[in-house]
């Protein structure tokens, strides 16, 4: 009897175990990613405290408050650029919408960076985004 309880040990439950550690950490089913980086041109480095969230949003509608689709917080841990990865569900995005990139880096509740231009992308299209902020005037 010990042997088989053995047995089984050695030739089903640890390979089944180990299987399943060995298995990377999946995303959300038929969850997609933007990704790309965030950079300034300002000589200056960064608050250890510095936070950088960037925000895929549908813009839409012209006269109206943009609508998030999902967003990213970062705590920088070096320099520019800093990199992001967005997850979205792609059944949020509709043919013949317009989306954006918003980004801006904040200390506290003092804000150091922001996008200030539209960034457009295609967020289904798979390619890497560099988005340019800039100290705010």
């Amino acid at each position: 009897m010990l042997d088989r309880v053995a047995e089984f040990f050695i030739f089903g439950l640890v390979p089944l175990v180990v299987g399943v550690l060995a298995v990377p950490q999946v995303t959300k089913a038929g969850e997609k990613t933007i990704a790309g980086e965030v950079t300034y041109r300002e000589r200056i480095a960064l608050p250890p405290d510095a936070v950088l969230v960037v925000e895929l949003a549908d813009v839409s509608l012209a006269d109206a408050p943009a609508i998030v689709i999902a967003k990213s917080r970062i705590a920088p841990t070096g320099q520019v650029p800093i990199k992001f990865e967005i997850g979205f569900d792609p059944k949020a995005i509709h043919k013949g919408r317009t989306y954006a990139l918003q980004a801006r880096i904040t200390v506290g509740e003092r804000l150091m960076f922001i996008a200030d231009t539209n960034h457009q992308v295609d967020p289904l299209a798979g390619t890497p985004q560099a988005v340019l902020v800039k100290m705010p005037r």
